[in-house]
């Protein structure tokens, strides 16, 4: 079994779970199985794959055997003694160093680093998993798998007037992140000038384009961003899943650097569909970024 340890908002569980896909399918290793125990403990975040399909084919790890508990052991270990509390860049380069060590044990770390395939994990039964998973041309290959696997379990959104709005105009998706973003020293990046000028660009090269606003606080962004065409806020009550489907139904994209708005884009099946991303996706130089796919249209933030 792959046991990968799910953290983080619905954007990155969804990347945890796409990565042990990946692993699963290239090791020919028979299940994949989630370890809870740290989003149980959010309290801000709630797990939220249970919402699609892919729940169905993964198992839930209460009680971890031996020789998991050993690979959480020695990474907790090798963590905490040489990559914790070092500047970015440095645990990167630490993390790296180590990276065929874990491959060794079976595990797979990956909090400041990208992900790279180790010769030992070819010989593992049994992998674990932890980290931040964004790594889009991994995940490339196996897009039609994916799209199998995030097929949302039934549910009233996708029956509403919005929807039904969304799914027959020239839908643009707009995401813009607030929230723990505001003066984040990390992610505090999209300025409003970068929504501005990718939705003058997509007026410019789409038909009669229809902008569809989706944020977590939307009621502030009304009342202090002016757009420069006519849009439409999502104003609705919705769950993260829900407003996920709402966005991933649009053609095009115009995305804030986060995981949530990358799913929303990896997952639209438009085949025209124009993805604009921030040019710079974090305020930390050193932080190695593996999410950007070579299709998108950078623009400065």
């Amino acid at each position: 079994m792959i046991i990968v340890r799910i953290k983080g908002g619905l954007g990155n569980q969804m990347f945890e779970y796409a990565m042990a896909r990946k692993f699963q399918i290239a090791y020919g290793i028979d299940k994949i199985g989630l370890d809870l125990s740290v989003i149980n403990m959010d309290t801000l975040r709630n797990f939220g794959l249970h919402h699609f399909e892919c729940f169905d084919k993964v198992e839930l790890v209460e009680n971890k055997g031996k020789i998991t508990k050993m690979q959480e052991i020695l990474a907790q270990k090798l963590v905490s003694y040489f990559i914790a509390g070092r500047q970015e860049g440095i645990a990167g380069k630490r993390e790296d160093f180590w990276a065929a060590f874990f491959a060794f044990f079976g595990v797979i770390q990956r909090d400041h680093s990208l992900v790279k395939e180790k010769f030992w994990l070819r010989f593992h039964k049994n992998i674990y998993m932890n980290g931040w998973f964004q790594e889009a041309e991994m995940l490339r290959p196996i897009r039609e798998l994916l799209l199998e696997d995030f097929k949302w379990k039934p549910m009233g959104i996708a029956d509403t007037f919005v929807c039904q709005q969304i799914l027959s105009s020239n839908a643009v998706c707009v995401h813009i992140r607030r929230g723990d973003y505001v003066n984040n020293p990390i992610f505090d990046v999209c300025g409003d000038s970068y929504y501005y000028n990718a939705m003058k660009y997509m007026q410019e090269k789409l038909s009669n384009p229809v902008f569809y606003i989706f944020s977590d606080a939307v009621g502030e962004i009304e009342n202090s961003m002016q757009f420069p065409c006519p849009v439409v806020y999502i104003k609705d009550r919705h769950e993260d899943y829900e407003d996920l489907y709402l966005m991933k139904n649009c053609r095009h994209f115009i995305m804030s650097n986060s995981t949530y708005s990358w799913w929303a884009q990896f997952l639209g099946e438009a085949e025209d569909k124009v993805v604009i991303a921030p040019k710079k996706w974090c305020l930390t130089k050193d932080m190695s970024v593996g999410i950007y796919m070579k299709e998108w249209i950078l623009m400065d933030v």
